[in-house]
């Protein structure tokens, strides 16, 4: 196509079809028929979740130092001291003892997939305390059971 053919065409007008053969075979289509034409379209069903699966951050849990490990342990004790303090409440599972502990969640896909080993992420949960096991060392947070020797801080 030239640019003198680009030009006649660009000021030619908008065919008109009223009642002709093409009108009758081709209906114009409604202003909402037509906007789905354009709505968007997932040709790969379930892609972009595996993508984002795979861009998950993941980490390997720390080691702590023998000092905070013992502040950790001390934080501990005192909780467990001050849950045996109130009053026995436990088959109602209310406590008056909230807490706030950074605790490392396993995320057992990651660990899989990179084959590295244990990998996950650091959250802080908050709650009542409802039970301490020290014999299992585990935890009950709130409605969340948490094992003692993935906390990592507590406030």
């Amino acid at each position: 196509m030239t640019v003198t053919d680009y030009m006649i065409l660009r000021k030619m007008h908008r065919p008109v079809h009223n009642g002709d053969d093409f009108s009758r075979i081709h209906p114009k289509m409604r202003r909402g028929n037509r906007a789905k034409i354009f709505a968007p379209f997932d040709a790969l069903s379930g892609f972009d979740e595996t993508m984002d699966a795979e861009t998950v951050f993941t980490v390997h849990p720390a080691e702590l130092s023998e000092e905070m490990k013992q502040k950790l342990d001390l934080k501990l004790q005192d909780i467990l001291k001050r849950y045996k303090e109130l009053p026995a409440r436990r088959c109602e599972r209310v406590s008056k003892l909230q807490i706030s502990v950074l605790y490392f969640e396993i995320d057992s896909e990651q660990t899989m997939l990179k084959n590295d080993g244990v990998r996950g992420n650091y959250r802080w949960l908050n709650g009542d305390v409802l039970d301490i096991d020290p014999i299992h060392r585990t935890m009950d947070l709130g409605n969340q059971h948490l094992e003692i020797d993935r906390i990592y801080a507590i406030e």
